[in-house]
């Protein structure tokens, strides 16, 4: 026997012991043997290591479960192939345990042999042989409703297997999307959201037929009219397709556009918030292809920024002036309402994002931004709500980088343009300056108001 197995063997004994000090120092040592890049095992050793770990895995004591998950993750570059498989069998049949603290230690433990597969041509063979078991156990666990917990586990698992492997895993892409569409109905909404997630890693290994199959079936399903929980989840899922698809989202907006066009128009503050993320989402990834929608879109984005139905800028001085003295009669109403309640700013903020990715991607249209999105732009530096602000502020900054013809430097707009500059940026700056006299207001007026210090970026304009 080899000094190494010999000092192995004796570490095995010891992680057997009574004393959980004792079985936590030998797993702590087998631990840094296993990081070692120089240490060799025979195969009668790393059938015993692998089969000592798993044990482990069910331990009584937290601390040696923790240690034994941690030394997952360095064994699969040290063992051979059929050792692999079988820890994997072990880990996933593990997780279907009824007890809870076994089937999270084992989940942590799939996902850490999972971020060790190689990926180097070498090594494809065991990454192909290992997911195509997790995957196949993975489906099963994701159809047991009757244990929400085994299916988000399974979840979160394939999101992580696909995220770093998806290419080794097109042979099971189909059924994989078979399993995860139906989670999209679950009625639990950590479900919902989970698949959304695995499908957006699913979607950029995936073939052109299957992301079709996946676009068509959001569609068909949109076009049912969901109740507005389910309408939530797949326009938040088609904005999560888009944003993984790329270019290939393009060949499906002319389907996509009118079907979320129309869903804004429901009176439901987060639905509408993900409807302007699929618009953006659009732009970014297809802005030559959005070229017919720019109209459209933007006008709705204008509508949806100044959406603030329960506050009145025009009356806010008085309201400040007169709160003191009205604050006994507000105390009623205030239990029925209170801005915790208001989610209308998430819609001002998602539409407000909708408009910076038109200025950030199309350039060639600034001129006409100036015309519609500036004044808008300028109009909503008075928002009540900071996160807000700070987004009509980023978009503004985006405006003026833009100007200035993609420089990353924003603190200056100088009416004289620099030398050489095209005529339609210095149309721009003429644009630029006429917008904030029309509003009568400057940075300078706004930096001495309270309620603008935060998050007022540090762009001056010189008009």
């Amino acid at each position: 026997m080899s000094s190494v197995s010999y000092h192995i063997s004796s570490l095995l004994e010891k992680m057997t012991s009574t004393d959980k000090d004792f079985r936590f120092m030998a797993t702590n040592d087998l631990m840094l043997e296993l990081q070692k890049e120089s240490i060799k095992l025979d195969e009668d050793s790393e059938r015993k290591v692998v089969n000592m770990l798993l044990r482990l895995l069910e331990d009584k004591n937290g601390e040696v479960q923790n240690l034994a998950v941690k030394c997952l993750a360095p064994l699969v570059s040290k063992v051979k192939e059929p050792q692999v498989e079988a820890m994997v069998d072990i880990l996933c049949a593990n997780m279907m345990s009824d007890k809870e603290q076994l089937r999270d230690i084992s989940s942590m433990g799939l996902k850490a042999v999972i971020a060790e597969l190689p990926l180097s041509a070498s090594g494809l063979s065991l990454t192909a042989s290992v997911c195509k078991k997790i995957t196949s156990q993975l489906i099963g666990a994701m159809g047991k409703q009757e244990d929400v917990s085994v299916q988000l586990e399974a979840l979160d698992i394939l999101s992580d297997m696909l995220g770093r492997l998806g290419g080794a895993l097109v042979g099971f892409h189909s059924s994989l999307l078979s399993s995860l569409l139906p989670q999209l109905t679950s009625s639990r909404m950590a479900v919902r959201k989970r698949s959304i997630l695995a499908l957006g890693h699913l979607v950029p290994s995936c073939s052109p037929v299957l992301f079709s199959q996946l676009t068509d079936h959001l569609l068909k399903e949109l076009a049912k009219n969901p109740q507005t929980s389910l309408t939530r989840t797949y326009i938040q899922c088609l904005a999560t397709v888009s944003r993984q698809g790329g270019h290939r989202v393009g060949d499906h907006l002319e389907k996509l556009i009118p079907m979320v066009v129309k869903f804004t128009s429901v009176e439901d503050d987060e639905l509408r918030e993900y409807c302007f993320q699929a618009f953006e989402a659009f732009i970014r990834r297809c802005p030559k292809e959005m070229s017919p929608h720019v109209a459209m879109v933007t006008k709705l984005c204008l509508k949806f920024m100044t959406f603030d139905p329960n506050y009145n800028y025009d009356d806010s001085e008085e309201d400040e002036d007169s709160m003191d003295i009205e604050d006994g009669d507000d105390e009623e109403s205030d239990d029925e309402y209170s801005d915790d309640d208001d989610m209308s700013w998430k819609v001002r903020r998602s539409a407000i994002k909708c408009l910076e990715a038109w200025i950030s991607t199309r350039r060639d249209l600034l001129l006409s931004f100036y015309s519609s999105i500036c004044p808008a732009l300028l109009a909503r530096f008075k928002e009540r709500e900071e996160n807000v602000r700070a987004d009509v502020f980023a978009a503004f900054s985006t405006l003026l980088r833009q100007t200035r013809g993609g420089s990353s430097h924003h603190s200056l707009i100088m009416a004289g343009s620099e030398l050489g500059a095209s005529r339609d940026q210095e149309t721009a700056v003429a644009l630029l300056k006429t917008q904030v006299l029309n509003q009568g207001f400057n940075t300078c007026e706004l930096r001495s108001e309270d309620k603008f210090k935060s998050h007022l970026p540090n762009f001056t304009l010189t008009v």
